[in-house]
């Protein structure tokens, strides 16, 4: 009997006549206009959205604007208990429902959809826990005076978060400047738009005041339209980014404009440095999970593996025993547009003589032809681990945001070969994400501390994100934090009040030659 993904099923549903409309407060406002939302792995239409107007999207500000003193007057305790509801809702049901969202817009798989929706509860009891210390307000004597130093939120926040881990890139965007006291738009993805339509209503249901958030949906059509028309307005005060270099660029620069602060967690190039002491047969598995883990499409991916060349062929055969017990099928990306340049950026590599080294431990022969191939429009791309890189194929230091990795060997010995190691991790313009391999874990410490990346993860993997932990870029993956203490403070700006000890007197002005 043929089985249908569940995913399948949801879509037949969904396409039936369901539309994802915007969220203005708790209303949703009948659209005029649609656009659809496509299944990347099916091609299937998986329901239509509600295409904004420029009226719609001052109307979104209106009531976010309208909604912030009370919001930001709310006391603290209140906010807290209204997320602490939220991960509570989460755990009774809630992060299923998130779940079955992210694979039906996209091609996810379960494993990461439900690991997403698993883990967001403990991101929002991180960032309740974290709020208290935050806010605090601080006092400090100077001259006689006590200043005190209390953190206000910015007023409306405009969120964007991609879809590439949409449960979690949602929450943080969402409820990290709710928490601090600011109201919020947030812009939906185009491609998971009833995924983020959840969050406003599991919000809401939660107990978040009307109009503390908007959600409007943006076709892509009107985006080189809407989107300044978003950041620009007065009323917005904040702009936080989640997604590729090369948005996030354009993004920053419409704030700029209009002089807004901006918190930005874009794109990667994240390396894996194989010490001289590394446990290869370890480091294998952790490699394949870091460069494959969705389809290679997180921004913290392992895109690079510098190894000493001494210890390349085995890295290789580790590489392939490991992954001939794994055999992960062919995934699709996001769009055609996105598997080409992967496909572009491998046949460049293999032009100029690396190697698939995966090929005789892959499956990629039982994929060619299926019906999930040419459903998917040729979106699907076979996991691939390419070496030896050097640095004239492209891959060596453009990002793929697809199931690839690059095996670059490194010569040398002892010092030398540790300086190159670091010399080549450094050398992008990326500095999200790295990860350092090493038996002597107090050498392999010492190495980290030299990568220019905003997280470094010692025998370990490159993708992680711990929710206490600050998380953000260096250099071209952006700046800012999400997470924890220093994330709220992101989302806050300080006001000092002076008040002195003892009574003011009348000013001498003859000594300032007055």
């Amino acid at each position: 009997m043929l089985r249908i993904p569940a995913y399948c099923r949801r879509l037949s549903h969904t396409a039936a006549g369901r539309i994802v409309t915007n969220q203005i407060g708790s209303t949703h406002p009948s659209p005029a206009s649609t656009f659809n939302v496509v299944h990347p792995g099916t091609g299937e239409v998986v329901h239509a959205v509600q295409r904004s107007t420029a009226s719609d999207i001052t109307t979104a500000i209106d009531t976010a604007h309208a909604a912030l003193p009370n919001w930001r007057a709310t006391p603290l305790s209140e906010r807290k208990a209204v997320f602490s509801r939220a991960s509570a809702l989460l755990r009774g049901g809630w992060a299923q429902r998130l779940a079955d969202a992210n694979e039906s817009e996209t091609s996810c798989g379960t494993w990461w959809a439900t690991e997403q929706a698993a883990a967001a509860p403990h991101f929002i009891d991180a960032l309740v826990a974290a709020a208290d210390a935050a806010l605090a307000e601080e006092h400090v004597e100077v001259h006689g005076s006590t200043y005190t130093i209390s953190r206000e939120p910015y007023g409306v926040c405009l969120a964007i978060a991609a879809w590439n881990a949409v449960t979690l890139l949602t929450a943080r965007a969402i409820i990290t400047p709710l928490l601090a006291g600011n109201t919020v738009v947030l812009k939906a993805s185009e491609h998971v738009p009833a995924s983020q339509a959840l969050w406003g209503t599991l919000l809401h249901e939660a107990g978040l005041p009307d109009g503390a958030l908007s959600i409007v949906n943006v076709a892509p059509q009107d985006a080189e339209e809407l989107t300044p028309a978003l950041v620009a307005d007065a009323r917005v005060r904040h702009v936080n980014f989640t997604g590729s270099t090369r948005v996030g660029s354009i993004i920053g620069s419409l704030a700029g404009a209009h002089l807004k602060p901006t918190l930005m967690e874009l794109g990667g190039k994240a390396p894996v440095l194989i010490l001289p002491d590394a446990d290869i047969e370890v480091a294998a598995s952790h490699i394949l999970f870091g460069a494959f883990m969705n389809a290679g499409q997180i921004c913290m991916s392992s895109e690079r593996v510098l190894v000493p060349t001494s210890r390349y062929a085995e890295l290789v055969s580790a590489l392939q025993r490991a992954w001939d017990g794994a055999r992960g099928p062919a995934r699709a990306l996001f769009s055609a547009a996105s598997a080409a340049r992967v496909r572009t950026l491998v046949a460049d590599a293999k032009s100029k003589g690396a190697l698939d080294i995966l090929a005789d431990a892959s499956t990629s022969a039982d994929v060619k032809g299926s019906k999930v191939d040419a459903g998917g429009a040729g979106v699907h791309i076979q996991p691939l681990i390419l070496g030896p890189v050097a640095d004239h194929m492209r891959l060596h230091a453009e990002e793929s945001f697809g199931p690839v990795c690059a095996l670059i060997p490194v010569a040398g010995e002892g010092e030398g070969l540790i300086d190159a190691m670091v010399a080549l991790a450094n050398d992008t313009p990326y500095g999200l994400s790295a990860s350092v391999w090493g038996a002597d874990v107090g050498r392999a410490e010492a190495v980290a501390r030299r990568i220019e990346a905003g997280a470094v993860h010692v025998n370990a993997p490159t993708p992680a994100d711990a929710p206490g932990v600050p998380h953000g870029g260096w250099k071209s993956s952006g700046w800012g934090r999400f997470n924890g203490v220093e994330g709220i403070r992101g989302f806050t700006q300080t006001r000092s009040v002076e008040v002195p000890a003892a009574q003011a007197g009348p000013m001498p002005l003859h000594v300032f030659g007055l």
